[in-house]
């Protein structure tokens, strides 16, 4: 077996294969920007969803194979040998799973390089995903080659490729724009995370890799079966294995990702004040430490400023279509401590931190559903640094220029109040804001009371 096993491996396509998958593999990471480099559930995710267009390339692979015996004509002497069918086409199928295996590993092992070294929190589970993408492979290759085996036309591989493309599009696309069908979970390409700790969830990976047995038992008894028998397992095993991978991971983004509580685990800056990040992006601690302290002294201006920081935290997967990142789930901060976000870009913090923190007072990331006004949020923040205007937030202000106007007219209405006036009118905001009520224009202005 061993040494049919090698003569496979040389003269069968195996090679070309993993050349083709390393090569494809390789391309989707590159061609996705940087952000997995160091963030490595977030490099899992990418790395896994290349199964997506792996998979049409394993089918069109096997395929190629299949038709070995019938494009050479050595079929019928072939077949009129002693050897059990069975015997005669596992070097082959086996062939063909390490490749798949062997190219969707090495991919995974060289570019997890990046993220490790820059020392990215490495979740247990994410470790998993690559395992159940390896299995849809082996799957998609093995069914590849009985298709291949029953149709001889040199465009079966092609156009097994161009079927399995199309039915994962049209099937990640079922129910509609923002529909829930659990026709969804048979495209491998599903709703990315939507921040870096949420990780896949078990059932997830259940659902693919029984998809993958599936595939994998399907083709074997296509390939070798002799009967009408083993033909009609294969159709059975296909259906169950279908039918699981349909129902199991269930229809929400809860359903597809949890949190990590790991990738959360808050990791702090020496010095004082205390500075927290999560562990997943302990990477920038170093570089946002000065900056966030700087806005912690901003802050301090106030009465019953925060004297410590922590990076904001969402308490459960956000689900597409709420009005605001911040909605519902946000982990409320101690009382004293500030809550802000790292606005992150290509993997670096924001050059407007600091900005980003002041605004509203630092009381942006403290989970009010009904998000934040954005007239207060930007007059506080500018108070606090000493400007007419506060540039470089990451908010939605760039939709209404017509906020412009009113922002400068709030400060300078607040900025004519005595200065102790201005101090307690700013401070009310803040703490109005914290309740996620009252109205906080008002406030600054003086119209309202706090």
């Amino acid at each position: 077996m061993r040494r049919m096993l090698r003569i496979e491996l040389r003269r069968s396509n195996a090679l070309t294969l993993i050349l083709l998958l390393f090569a494809a593999g390789a391309a989707g990471l590159l061609l996705s920007g940087n952000d997995w480099s160091s963030t490595w559930i977030r490099f899992v995710y990418l790395h896994g969803s290349s199964v997506f267009l792996l998979l049409p390339l394993a089918l069109a692979g096997g395929a190629v194979l299949g038709r070995r015996e019938k494009r050479t004509r050595a079929d019928e002497l072939i077949a009129s040998t002693g050897r059990p069918k069975t015997q005669r086409l596992l070097p082959g199928l086996l062939a063909l799973g390490i490749a798949v295996v062997f190219a969707h590993l090495v991919v995974f092992v060289v570019a997890g390089v990046l993220p490790a070294l820059n020392g990215s929190y490495v979740g247990l589970i994410s470790l998993l995903w690559p395992v159940s993408g390896m299995v849809v492979l082996v799957g998609g290759v093995w069914l590849g080659l009985a298709a291949g085996r029953a149709w001889s036309s040199p465009l079966v591989p092609p156009l097994l490729a161009v079927v399995a493309v199309a039915a994962q599009v049209g099937l990640a696309e079922a129910g509609g724009p923002g529909g829930s069908s659990p026709l969804r979970n048979l495209s491998l390409l599903g709703q990315p995370p939507s921040y870096d700790w949420e990780t896949v969830s078990p059932k997830t990976l259940l659902g693919w890799t029984v998809l993958g047995l599936g595939l994998a038992g399907a083709g074997f008894l296509l390939s070798t079966g002799r009967s009408w028998l083993p033909r009609v397992a294969a159709v059975a095993v296909l259906g169950v294995a279908v039918a699981v991978a349909v129902v199991v991971p269930g229809t929400s983004q809860a359903d597809h990702f949890r949190i990590d509580a790991g990738a959360q685990k808050l990791v702090c800056a020496d010095g004082s004040p205390q500075v927290c990040v999560t562990a997943v992006h302990a990477y920038v601690l170093d570089d946002a430490a000065p900056q966030v302290r700087e806005a912690l002294q901003l802050l301090a201006k106030l009465p019953g400023a925060p004297t410590r920081a922590v990076e904001w935290r969402a308490s459960e997967v956000y689900e597409p279509g709420k009005s605001m990142w911040m909605d519902g789930g946000t982990t409320k901060p101690e009382p004293g401590t500030l809550s802000f976000d790292l606005v992150l870009d290509d993997n670096r913090i924001s050059e407007a931190l600091v900005e980003n923190i002041v605004a509203g007072a630092g009381t942006s990331w403290v989970g009010c559903q009904n998000g934040r006004d954005l007239v207060s949020a930007h007059v506080a923040g500018a108070w606090l640094m000493g400007t007419d205007k506060l540039d470089g937030v990451a908010d939605a202000l760039g939709h209404y220029p017509e906020l412009d106007q009113e922002i400068s007219q709030v400060l300078t209405t607040l900025r004519a109040a005595p200065e102790a006036e201005q101090v307690r009118r700013v401070a009310a905001m803040r703490d109005a804001a914290l309740t996620c009520g009252g109205d906080l224009v008002g406030i600054l202005t003086g119209k309202a009371s706090a």
